[in-house]
C-alpha cells in the first residue's frame, strides 16, 4: 500500500502523534504493552516530517507519555469489559488506535468513530467484523449515536482520548448534553487539557488543529453534568517509566494544582 500520509490535514493528522508513540514505545526493554500493528501501520502510513515540532523535539517525553496515556485507558477499558454483561465500547475519534486488538477480545461490540478519511485509511489497514466495526462520522454529527447497540447504558463506555480538547466548549457541552440523554449511566473515559498548558499547545495551531477547550479542574466536568468517578494526572501515572532525573521533579511538580491539572484523565458517568 502506498504510503497515505499526505491525504492527512487537519486534526486528522494529528493521528500520527500516538501512533507513532505506541510504535516507539514498542522498543522498551519492558513495554507497558504489546502492540505489533502500531509498527506495522506507522511504516504502511509513513510519517510527516512537519509534525517534528510536536513530537520530534520532545522525543523520548513523547514516547513516555503516548505509552502511559495508551496504557491507562486499555485498563480502564480491560475493567469495563471485565465487569459488565454486554460491554460495549466506543472510541470516539478513534484515529488509528489498535485497542480493540490488544483488550477488546471479549467485548460484544467494539466500534471506532472517526471522520471519513480517517475510516477509510482505517479500512485499508484493519478489518472490520460483527464485533469490530467502524462509523464514518463527526462526533458532532449525532445520528452516529443510532448505530451503537441496543444495551442497557451501563454497558457502554465511551473513550475521548485525545478528542474533546479540537472542539469548542460549546460543543464539548452540546455532546455531553447529548449523550447524557440518550445513554444515561454510561462511563466516558476522557482526556483534558488545563488552562495552564494552554500555551504548550500553541504549537498546534501551525498545523491547522488548534485545541480549543481547556478547564481549570475536574469541577469545571462537574459542571457540565458529568460525574467524576476517577482522576489521574498524566505526570502522576507509572512514574517509574520515567528517567531517574525525571521523577524526583514530577514528583515535586505534581504537588502543585496548576502542573497536576495540566493534563488528565477522567473517568465520568453520564
Amino acid at each position: 500500500m502506498p504510503k497515505i500520509v499526505n491525504e492527512l490535514t487537519g486534526v486528522p493528522r494529528t493521528l500520527l502523534l500516538p501512533l507513532r508513540g505506541r510504535a516507539e514505545a514498542q522498543a522498551h526493554p519492558y513495554p507497558l504493552f504489546q502492540d505489533p500493528l502500531s509498527v506495522e501501520w506507522l511504516k504502511l502510513v509513513g510519517w510527516d516530517t512537519e509534525l517534528d515540532p510536536l513530537y520530534g523535539k520532545a522525543g523520548e517525553a513523547s514516547t513516555i507519555v503516548a505509552a502511559i496515556r495508551t496504557y491507562h485507558h486499555d485498563q480502564i477499558a480491560s475493567s469495563h469489559i471485565a465487569n459488565h454483561s454486554h460491554p460495549v465500547v466506543v472510541e470516539l475519534g478513534a484515529g488509528l488506535s489498535s485497542r480493540f486488538h490488544r483488550v477488546g477480545q471479549n467485548t460484544y461490540r467494539w466500534l471506532e468513530l472517526d471522520l471519513p478519511v480517517v475510516t477509510k485509511l482505517r479500512s485499508k489497514l484493519d478489518t472490520e467484523t460483527q464485533q469490530h466495526q467502524f462509523i464514518s462520522a463527526s462526533v458532532m454529527d449525532f445520528d452516529w449515536m443510532d448505530a451503537l447497540p441496543k444495551v442497557s447504558p451501563e454497558n457502554i463506555l465511551f473513550i475521548a482520548e485525545g478528542l474533546l480538547m479540537y472542539l469548542d466548549i460549546n460543543e464539548v457541552q452540546q455532546l455531553i448534553s447529548v449523550m447524557r440523554s440518550r445513554f444515561p449511566g454510561a462511563t466516558l473515559d476522557m482526556e483534558v487539557i488545563g488552562n495552564s498548558a494552554k500555551q504548550l499547545y500553541t504549537i498546534f495551531d501551525q498545523i491547522g488543529a488548534p485545541l480549543k477547550w481547556f478547564i481549570n479542574d475536574e469541577e469545571d466536568l462537574t459542571a457540565m453534568g458529568l460525574q467524576v468517578v476517577n482522576s489521574w494526572s498524566m505526570y502522576q501515572l507509572y512514574q517509574e517509566r520515567w528517567p531517574w532525573y525525571w521523577k524526583s521533579l514530577l514528583k515535586f511538580l505534581t504537588q502543585f494544582p496548576y502542573f497536576r491539572n495540566s493534563y488528565l484523565i477522567v473517568e465520568t458517568k453520564l
